[in-house]
């Protein structure tokens, strides 16, 4: 028997190719001898001594799950004496899970690890007043030292309490007594597992490491394009089998590795880049590469002429200074909310409307495209009526004054919103001085 256990130990001192347990070998397998420690705090019988067992008295299976934790079933077996003389056989069967402290620090060979769980215990009732079975909650420590990839030295602790409205809930009810256990074993980790958990087993996954597809053997083929990557000159990116797995994305006729511009067709004679504008400059050296333009602006287009690059332009339809950023010193934009105002009942133009008109004469002489709507509008004191005719009073007489002073009448138009649209409240007099008033919208 001494030379059988030798042989045994001796085969997985020096044998196995495999991680301690994990998704690559995800069984365990734990047997030793295991000591029943009664004098506890808490326990009736305080003078008892550790018990042990004397033979190969605990099977443990687990199974890992991920992450670190694994799934513990345990049972036990040992033969307690009492005082008298007497003895009990003392059993447990516990359900639950560790979690490895590697998976937080790397210790090497030594690997402590964490229990909890529940376990259901018996033959302790010579004892006490306990019943011959009930259920526990158990906590407790442990720690392996792995020989090589299959072989560990295992030893555990664990703290199994009784408690009362625990066992009410699913067990009897009856008692129990809470105790130490503590184990001494050997663990053997096993199984043809699946490490890279792509559904190719690590038995039959040339590439084990890393999740693959089944028709090419458990290898991954990052880019989809029926190459391994082991095989792929470009493995990240779909290509032809002729090019070794490498594209050629704009089907220039050169691979995309040797191309300045792979993701565009060109001229030979620029590298693989295009012109895509055909103003001579390189798209890459081209800063508009979109749009013709002079070898002066670096390729770019100044469609309104005004010296400033369209792309630096921010009235790029419009000429104006650059020290103005190609805008003109009058935009349109100053025409919002650019009101004028009229006395009650009037609709005649006098000296403070001629020098805030000298503005909006600016306005549209900066910008000789844009067309004008001139609407006007009137409180609601007096009837609708006369309301209406007021305000299309105003804004014609407005645009009058506008034509007078040279702006081309056809970029002007008028309308009449009467009091229909008021932009203060009528219910003051301040509200009705701003509602009696011409506004300017760009029409185009």
């Amino acid at each position: 028997m001494k030379n059988y256990f030798f042989t045994i130990l001796t085969v997985f001192l020096l044998s196995g190719s495999l991680l301690a347990q994990n998704d690559s070998n995800p069984w365990k397998v734990s047997i030793g001898t295991n000591a029943i420690q009664l004098d506890i705090e808490g326990s009736i019988d305080k003078d008892s001594e550790t018990q042990f067992s004397s033979n190969f008295s605990y099977l443990e299976l687990s199974r890992y799950i991920g992450g670190g934790f694994s799934l513990d079933l345990t049972g036990t077996l040992n033969s307690l004496e009492r005082g008298s003389g007497a003895s009990d056989l003392y059993y447990g069967v516990d359900l639950g899970t560790s979690l490895s402290a590697n998976q937080i620090i790397d210790l090497g060979k030594f690997e402590p690890t964490l229990r909890l769980g529940v376990g259901l215990s018996g033959g302790l009732s010579g004892f006490s007043t306990t019943s011959d079975d009930f259920l526990n909650l158990y906590a407790g420590v442990g720690l392996n030292y792995w020989f090589n990839n299959a072989f560990a030295i295992t030893v555990k602790s664990t703290l199994k309490s009784y408690v009362n409205e625990f066992d009410n809930l699913i067990g009897n009810g009856d008692g129990g007594l809470g105790h130490l256990q503590h184990l001494v074993g050997f663990s053997f980790a096993f199984g043809d597992g699946d490490t890279d958990r792509d559904g190719v087993k690590d038995s039959l996954d040339a590439c084990p490491e890393v999740p693959g597809l089944e028709s090419l053997n458990g290898c991954p083929d990052d880019d989809g394009d029926g190459i391994r990557n082991s095989d792929d000159e470009c493995p990240l990116t779909a290509g032809l089998a002729a090019l070794n797995g490498c594209p050629d994305a704009d089907g220039d006729g050169i691979k995309d590795s040797e191309d300045a511009c792979p993701n565009v067709a060109g001229l030979a004679a620029l590298n693989g880049c295009p012109d895509a504008d055909g103003d001579g400059i390189t798209d890459a050296d081209d800063a508009c590469p979109n749009a013709a333009g002079s070898k002066a602006l670096n390729g770019c287009p100044d469609a309104d002429g005004d010296g400033v690059a369209d792309k630096d332009d921010k009235c790029p339809s419009v000429a104006g200074p650059a020290a103005n950023n190609g805008c003109p010193e009058f935009p349109l934009s100053m025409l919002a909310d650019y009101d004028i105002n009229f006395d009650l009942e009037k609709y005649n133009i006098d000296s403070q409307d001629v020098q805030r008109l000298s503005t909006v004469v600016k306005v549209l002489l900066a910008n000789k495209d844009a067309n004008i709507s001139i609407e006007g509008h009137a409180d609601n004191t007096g009837e609708e009526s006369f309301n209406n005719p007021l305000s299309n009073n105003r804004a014609s007489s407005i645009k009058a004054y506008l034509v007078n002073l040279g702006i081309d009448a056809n970029r002007l138009s008028t309308k009449a919103f009467g009091e229909s649209m008021p932009k203060a409240s009528n219910d003051t007099q301040e509200g009705r001085a701003i509602n009696r008033r011409v506004e300017f919208k760009v029409v185009n």
